[in-house]
């Protein structure tokens, strides 16, 4: 089977490359969304760059990944996606033990739970008012610890693991940031001025843990099922990300330097 590959319209890895095409985006001014919602800032970045959607777990330039969005939004970015080291536990342990009903997952399929979660190492989070879920790091090892039960032995992260998988996402330690100006038309519809890129360097898997535990950054937990579809009222696990505040997404790097 032949490897799946991110394809880009020409090489955009280099800082001078990336800032002569971002001058060009720039200098086009306010341009209309590709589409509707959140992800249109970052979709309508990766048409304009040439780059061809898909959902191949790698970096969006091939080797630098590319991070987009509007200034001073409060939103939160995933810098990837992992699943606890041992295999299962999201939907046998959390799941099955820690997971809930609600009204839409009742409707679908009453069998089954949900688990909608954001945990950091600084304080517990609540669920219906009651501390419920945090992380506690020992050995290396990033634990999730429940209030009641203590720290559950079979759902950890592995320093080692979170790097392979930073690694895969990130093979250069790089990002480009690219924050745009928005603003809404007489249609309706959004429109983006990219003028603020960045270029972070030096991906920091100790930077990264320390966040965590101080609670800037966090985990985010999303276990679901399927609305629709085929596979209807089945369960669903939407993949355990590790999220930073927009704003606070260089503290995870040891470099940054201003393109535009």
């Amino acid at each position: 089977m032949s490897e799946r590959k991110i394809v880009v319209s020409g090489d955009l890895t280099s800082d001078d490359k990336f800032r002569e095409k971002m001058q060009e985006i720039k200098q086009r001014g306010y341009i209309k969304s590709r589409r509707t919602g959140d992800t249109g800032v970052g979709k309508t970045l990766e048409d304009l760059l040439g780059i061809e959607e898909n959902s191949i777990q790698a970096a969006d330039l091939g080797k630098v990944e590319l991070k987009a969005n509007r200034k001073n939004s409060n939103s939160m970015m995933t810098l990837v996606t992992k699943s606890p080291n041992k295999r299962g536990v999201n939907n046998k342990v959390l799941r099955e033990k820690y997971g809930y009903y609600t009204e839409e997952s009742i409707s679908v399929n009453p069998n089954v739970k949900v688990l909608h979660t954001s945990v950091n190492g600084k304080d517990f989070n609540t669920l219906n008012g009651n501390p419920f879920m945090k992380l506690t790091f020992k050995e290396e090892k990033m634990y999730l610890e429940h209030a009641e039960d203590g720290i559950l032995e079979d759902v950890y992260w592995d320093k080692q693991t979170i790097e392979t998988a930073i690694n895969k996402k990130y093979p250069t330690g790089k990002v480009y940031r690219v924050q745009a100006e928005s603003r809404k038309e007489a249609d309706g519809t959004e429109s983006f001025l990219y003028n603020d890129v960045e270029s972070l360097e030096n991906f920091n898997a100790d930077r990264m843990m320390t966040n965590l535990q101080n609670g800037d950054l966090s985990v985010d937990i999303r276990l679901g099922f399927y609305a629709s579809g085929k596979k209807k009222g089945k369960p669903h696990d939407n993949g355990t990300a590790i999220r930073v505040p927009i704003k606070k997404l260089d503290n995870c790097f040891d470099n940054k330097k201003k393109l535009l």
